[in-house]
């Protein structure tokens, strides 16, 4: 008992929810009203712990392929004054994140304004025992939740830079030699962004100690600007975008070095670009998409959003384009859920909104689920906003995401199938299996269970053409710590 008034007193000092969507289906739930062990009425109460309202999800893939790397740890630190912000699911100040899973979603302190006036600016570097990648500068003006794609590139079989064919325009010596065996590791990193005006060209690494020196650029009008971006091995030290390369630095052994130019007729977006995605019978729901913008030189900047229907705005930042012709093609791409409308071409991608219609496939109907979370020993259960995925069961293609707000999301799903769902907390996934037949719900009870959390209850009803399921869940106490 004396746990169950700590809890009510706590469920009082956040934002609290009555779990009014449930009245009217009372009859087919385990009565929320009646405490489970004596019987004794109690008023339950819905805790909502989502102060954390910006959060920046990201993905790690491998760039030869853009497939997850979820086979080893990877390390992502956050560089930039604005890194001491970033905070942990539950809210813990952190700049240095891990995960196995290839994703990880990290927080922004809540107490802090995000607009054009005071954006999030930040310098991304994510790196494991076979991967690295390259310095990504980020920045924000509007909040919500943002979509990162990092690109690794794979360490294994390193070469000395003289045996590949390629050179950037300007001279590298490392030991005050050209082209140096002990420079090795020379990879073609012309897609990476740099998140600047800046482009990257190739990726070194230094076998030893010793001063690296750029000069003798091949044209000064074309390239007004030119260096080294490097993370020093052993020191610490480093010079990442969004300041300028460096020229002239001695580094230590293991130091990754990226070489980098900056080209004439470039411009800055000052307003970004807004996609707009907008659903075709205007009902809700959640996804996340990937977008492709080509500009008129060829390059392309690519990266993905998270949507909320009925329809919503995400605005792209950080977008360099030649100046002498602005055009760009948009494109966004469906997924399990959705298609979505064809291209969009503007005059310029400043200031301008490309806008796509979403049709939900033709052989779906709509599922909303409503979800409980609840920790051992408590009362007080959470409805999480958070992000989300799910593909059928037997499935080994692309996830879908979608995203819980307070513990409810409406997905289109295929009925009579069973689909794999998985959630992600501080870079660890947690899994489960949800059936659309509404006749295997006790069934998937029996098969949900694990030392991380328990089922306790599933049950649902159709109304019309849409089919609710209530899934009620208690975390281990492991997952609860995280939750703090």
């Amino acid at each position: 008992m004396k746990n169950k008034i700590i809890a009510r007193i706590l469920s009082l000092t956040g934002t609290i929810i009555i779990v009014g969507c449930l009245v009217g289906c009372s009859d087919m739930f385990v009565d929320p009203t009646k405490d489970k062990d004596s019987g004794e009425s109690i008023s339950l109460l819905v805790l909502d712990p989502n102060f954390i309202k910006n959060k920046i999800a990201i993905r790690l893939v491998d760039m030869n392929t853009n497939e997850p790397i979820n086979t080893e740890e990877i390390t992502v630190n956050f560089y930039g004054d604005d890194a001491v912000n970033l905070v942990t699911f539950a809210g813990d100040k952190k700049q240095e994140f891990k995960t196995k899973s290839s994703i990880i979603e990290v927080g922004y302190d809540p107490n802090i304004t995000v607009d054009a006036t005071n954006p999030i600016e930040l310098t991304v570097v994510a790196e494991s025992e076979n991967y690295i990648s390259a310095p990504q500068f980020i920045s924000y003006t509007t909040g919500g939740i943002k979509n990162l794609i990092v690109k690794m590139v794979g360490l294994g079989s390193f070469k000395t830079t003289t045996i590949d064919p390629y050179s950037e325009p300007f001279d590298i010596s490392f030991l005050t030699v050209l082209h140096s065996a002990d420079l090795l590791a020379k990879r073609d990193i012309h897609t990476l962004p740099t998140g600047t005006a800046y482009e990257y060209l190739y990726l070194y690494r230094a076998n030893k100690e010793g001063g690296l020196l750029c000069n003798n650029v091949t044209d000064a009008s074309l390239y007004p600007d030119y260096g080294a971006y490097y993370i020093d091995g052993t020191a610490n030290a480093r010079v990442v975008p969004p300041v300028v390369p460096a020229r002239d630095v001695t580094l230590s052994k293991y130091s990754n070095v990226y070489s980098t130019i900056l080209r004439s007729g470039q411009a800055k977006c000052t307003g970004g670009l807004t996609i707009r995605v907008t659903r075709s019978e205007g009902g809700e729901g959640s996804g996340v998409y990937s977008y492709r913008l080509t500009l008129s030189d060829g390059k392309v900047l690519d990266g993905r959003i998270t949507v909320a229907f009925p329809s919503s705005d995400n605005l792209i930042e950080q977008i360099y384009y030649p100046s002498s012709n602005p055009a760009v093609k948009v494109e966004l791409f469906g997924d399990a859920q959705f298609d979505m409308s064809g291209a969009v071409n503007l005059a310029s991608p400043c200031g301008q909104t490309a806008s796509f219609t979403a049709t939900v496939k033709s052989n779906l109907k709509t599922y909303k689920f409503i979800t409980q979370y609840s920790c051992p020993d408590l009362i007080v259960s959470m409805g999480l906003s958070i992000s989300g995925e799910f593909r059928k069961e037997g499935d080994t293609g692309a996830w879908t995401g979608f995203s819980f707000v307070e513990g409810v999301c409406m997905v289109q799903l295929e009925p009579g199938v069973n689909y794999n769902f998985q959630v992600n907390l501080d870079g660890t996934n947690y899994s489960y299996l949800l059936p659309t037949d509404l006749a295997k719900l006790q069934e998937a009870i029996k098969n949900n269970q694990s030392d991380q959390y328990t089922i306790k209850q599933m049950n649902g009803f159709r109304t019309g053409d849409m089919t609710t399921i209530f899934v009620e869940v208690q975390f281990g106490q492991g997952i609860c710590d995280i939750l703090n």
